[in-house]
């Protein structure tokens, strides 16, 4: 469900010039592509969620297995004829990207889970925003994180004379 609100926006959008019926069109194929895949890849990411090295775990999920989706996902509207459909998929490529990342961050904090470790959908929703906010900080925290140990690092070398 998420991934189609995510997604299907994005076929609507390029298909309506070409009227609403290649929309509708247009989006009921994305709907239908992620029915058919959506559980398959959360699926993925869960078995993967606490996969060690992590950054190798970082590209499968945003690199490698969105490819293979992508791939699919661009061969069934290609297939079914929807308009504008590179820069559908060009949109999907980054959304796909930034979606599988966060999948990932949200599994590792026990959300979005099924089965015997999951919770009820409604209380996965509920946690939504908190981990969208703790999501969107990763990065300025890593790079203040970085900065600061750049910063002691460079002070404790001088001074012990070693900054050249």
């Amino acid at each position: 469900m998420l991934s189609l609100m995510l997604r299907g926006p994005i076929f609507l959008a390029t298909s309506v010039h070409r009227g609403w019926r290649s929309a509708v069109a247009a989006l009921l194929t994305e709907s239908a592509f992620c029915v058919l895949t959506a559980g398959f890849y959360g699926a993925m990411v869960q078995a993967l969620r606490n996969a060690e090295p992590k950054w190798l775990t970082a590209f499968f999920l945003t690199v490698a297995l969105p490819a293979l989706f992508q791939a699919l996902e661009y061969w069934l509207h290609w297939f079914r004829g929807t308009p504008h459909l590179r820069p559908a998929e060009i949109t999907s490529v980054g959304i796909g990207a930034i979606s599988a990342l966060f999948n990932w961050y949200a599994m590792r904090r026990g959300t979005l889970l099924v089965g015997a470790e999951g919770r009820a959908f409604t209380s996965d929703l509920g946690r939504l925003p908190g981990l969208i906010l703790g999501f969107l900080a990763v990065l300025p925290r890593k790079l203040f994180e970085r900065y600061k140990y750049m910063q002691s690092g460079f002070s404790s070398r001088i001074g012990r004379g070693q900054w050249l």
